[in-house]
């Protein structure tokens, strides 16, 4: 019955199954990537990082950072390293966009590719539609409308374009939204968590 319906739906149909498969493989990608390397933040985390460097106890701050299994965790870590060592603060901007870059980019790998499909499989199940009218409508214009079968192969194209594309569409739609929202957050977090850091480690 499924491969009836990639029959009927034409070529377009097969091109948004294609764009499924990617679509699905990303998503299985970042599960695993979450499920490895981003566990739970933890709140209390951020209060005892910065009362650890408020006491001047940078290499047990440091230590803790490398405890929070997430990229928050090893962005600060990696911030503090760099800080403790060089006291490379003074362009502090500069330096967690850098390291945090490096820590989200298993995150934010291929999910340009999510977006595009959410956003383009509408239009190809669009394209169908109306490639699938105007065939029926050609056939009606050489054959007549009198027999509905003469229309109904057109139909069918058109209405399983449509519906394939938002199958596919509406699931990557959603990971692509709640993945950029994770991505804020995490950015957020970190840039709150630094920003704190230096202006504790500017006012001694």
């Amino acid at each position: 019955m499924l491969y009836g319906y990639f029959q009927q739906g034409g070529p377009l149909v097969w091109i948004l199954f294609g764009m499924s498969v990617i679509g699905c493989s990303i998503v299985l990608e970042k599960m695993v990537y979450l499920f490895k390397r981003e566990k739970k933040y933890k709140k209390i985390f951020k209060q005892r990082v910065i009362s650890l460097v408020a006491n001047n106890e940078l290499e047990e701050a440091i230590a803790i950072s490398k405890t929070e299994n997430n990229s928050i965790g090893r962005t600060v870590s990696a911030f503090l390293q760099r800080m403790n060592i060089k006291g490379d603060y003074h362009h502090f901007e500069q330096l967690t966009k850098e390291i945090e870059f490096q820590e989200v980019e298993g995150l934010e790998r291929h999910l340009h590719i999510l977006g595009i499909i959410a956003y383009t499989a509408p239009m190809v199940g669009l394209l169908g539609t109306v490639t699938g009218m105007i065939a029926a409508f050609n056939q009606m214009a050489l054959q007549g409308a009198g027999n509905p079968n003469v229309v109904a192969g057109g139909i069918s194209q058109a209405l399983i374009t449509t519906a394939a594309g938002l199958i596919v569409a509406i699931p990557a739609m959603i990971t692509y939204n709640l993945l950029n929202k994770r991505l804020d957050k995490v950015s957020d977090e970190i840039d709150k968590i630094t920003t704190t850091i230096v202006n504790i480690v500017r006012g001694k």
